[in-house]
């Protein structure tokens, strides 16, 4: 008998991800929210969660995560044959190579889901207004990469940049790069046997900017 194929992955991926699976009833999305990646305990811990609720027996599971969004997520997700995804971080699975290129000249890049997930980050983190402000001081724009699946708004993306105080701008974005992750990742094509790529990044690396 076929396994049941399941995917978790973090809610930042909610709009694309359901727009490159569209009808595809044959895969279950479990969503852990945005921003855990700021609380490395409770992210591996909800990863965990999820993980051990599945029946090894039945179900294939797969991550939507990065090395940037847990440095030690290969190592704690072996033990149950969980594909995880062979990118740093969510701008790297939507952009690829081209995420370093977007970055350089003090660039913040993020995604619609970034922008509305930023209050549960701040709240993880335990920031107001001016620990933002304090903390994305060093950047000299940000850029959001705009899908067009469930586009930011006119008033949230001032509302943003009320709270940055940042300039922002938007750049409509392309999914084909994204879809080949999706399809890599539900492929597992990187096993997780093995250690990718992306799960050398070192454990050093600040959890707040993992967008970057």
């Amino acid at each position: 008998m076929d396994k049941e194929k399941v995917l978790i992955a973090c809610e930042v991926f909610a709009d694309e991800l359901q727009a490159c699976l569209g009808s595809d009833r044959s895969i279950e999305v479990r969503w852990i929210p945005t921003g855990l990646h700021a609380d490395l305990n409770r992210l591996e811990r909800e990863i965990l969660r999820n993980l051990e609720a599945l029946d090894p027996e039945k179900t294939d599971v797969c991550l939507l995560y990065g090395s940037g969004c847990h440095p030690e997520v290969c190592r704690f997700t072996r033990r149950f044959g969980a594909g995880v995804a062979p990118v740093k971080n969510c701008i790297e699975a939507f952009c690829g190579p081209d995420a370093k290129r977007l970055e350089e000249n003090r660039t913040l890049v993020l995604t619609p889901g970034w922008v509305r997930g930023w209050p549960a980050i701040m709240e993880a983190l335990g920031w107001d207004a001016v620990d933002v402000r304090i903390h994305l001081g060093r950047y000299d724009r940000i850029l959001i990469l705009e899908p067009g699946v469930n586009p930011l708004t006119d008033e949230e993306i001032l509302t943003f940049f009320d709270l940055v105080q940042v300039p922002v701008e938007v750049q409509p974005l392309d999914l084909s790069r994204f879809r080949a992750t999706v399809d890599q990742v539900l492929e597992k094509r990187v096993c997780s046997s093995e250690r990718p790529p992306a799960c050398t990044a070192s454990a050093s690396e600040s959890p707040s900017s993992s967008a970057t």
